[in-house]
């Protein structure tokens, strides 16, 4: 498609960069480029895609029918991974499984799919250690810390750090991904703050005095996409898409 937009530009979610895949196989294109629109090139034109909670459930079901559940948790899993263009691999993966089906999980003579194992195993070995050496600041009403992980480990280790008997209300704030983790009472919270215009702590002192009020009185309630409200048992009828197979 000769003078067709190959660079695509997404809002950084995991159901924005679903849209994004099933915007890209409708136009039948290979795309140059995917990325969250804060690290688009300003000099460089892109299609930016909006996001639409139905299509990136359709897309997402569509993935487990055509591929296998297993594949859809390695889409969730490689899209926390901060591995070298991200987004153009799972887009990727995601062609193999709806070409090949769910056998490609276990194909690891694929460049691509040896490079998606590679990046979870990872991910999985980063959020073990972070989540080993995790260091709280014991405040008089929660217990915070900061953390500084390569891939975007605080979805992985979420439930686990929620479970832990000896902490009560928490802030886990990750400065590199700008992601917290919030609990009060029997509320939580994973939520992305990018957009939040505020100062970002660098230590567990920090967090406790400039997240902790904010959780504290429930002003933070945004979904974080990593945590995904996409239910994979759900499905609906949408037209079919290319064939993949072509």
């Amino acid at each position: 498609m000769d003078g067709y937009i190959r660079r695509f530009s997404y809002d950084g979610t995991l159901e924005g960069f679903l849209c994004t895949a099933l915007a890209i196989l409708r136009v039948k294109t290979m795309p140059d480029e995917i990325c969250p629109d804060h690290r688009a090139d300003a000099a460089a034109e892109y299609l930016t895609v909006r996001t639409n909670m139905a299509e990136a459930e359709y897309m997402y079901s569509l993935i487990g029918r055509r591929g296998s559940a297993e594949v859809q948790q390695m889409v969730t899993d490689l899209f926390l991974t901060d591995t070298p263009g991200m987004e153009k691999l799972l887009f990727e993966m995601i062609y193999l499984a709806l070409r090949d089906g769910g056998k490609i999980a276990e194909d690891y003579s694929s460049d691509v799919m040896h490079r998606a194992h590679l990046a979870i195993r990872d991910l999985y070995r980063e959020a073990q250690s972070v989540m080993v050496n995790i260091d709280f600041f014991r405040g008089k009403e929660a217990s915070c810390a900061v953390i500084d992980p390569h891939n975007s480990v605080l979805p992985v280790i979420r439930k686990a750090l929620l479970k832990r008997v000896d902490l009560d209300d928490l802030i886990v704030f990750d400065k590199r991904h700008l992601l917290m983790l919030g609990r009060k009472g029997d509320r939580d919270m994973l939520s992305d703050i990018r957009r939040i215009p505020m100062q970002m702590p660098d230590n567990g002192s920090e967090a406790y005095e400039l997240l902790w009020p904010a959780v504290k009185d429930s002003k933070f309630d945004i979904r974080f996409a990593g945590d995904s409200g996409i239910a994979p048992g759900r499905r609906r009828d949408f037209d079919p898409l290319w064939s993949m197979a072509c």
